[in-house]
């Protein structure tokens, strides 16, 4: 079931991150459209609310995982100057 937390959970539990830590190509290319604040639901490992963080947009990254939250937080806190909370 695609919003089961445990299934996600073991699929986060790896030390790689599932899908890379680069925001994916729709998002990237059409980040310029959006003015913040962003809501990300369904956030995973955070790359996404990450990059738009690291935009200067305000981000709230949603997740049913709490490893993925974790990792979200540990790639937020890898980009220099970050204070991302997401």
């Amino acid at each position: 079931m695609a919003n089961d937390p445990t299934m996600w959970n073991e699929r986060y539990a790896n030390p790689e991150f599932a899908y890379g830590t680069e925001p994916n190509t729709f998002l990237r290319e059409n980040a310029h459209l959006l003015s913040g604040p962003v809501l990300s639901l369904a956030e995973g490992e955070g790359r996404n609310s990450v990059y738009l963080a690291s935009l200067g947009l305000d981000v709230l990254g949603v997740d049913s995982s709490s490893v993925g939250l974790e990792k979200a937080q540990q790639l937020a806190r890898s980009f220099p100057d970050s204070t991302s909370s997401d």
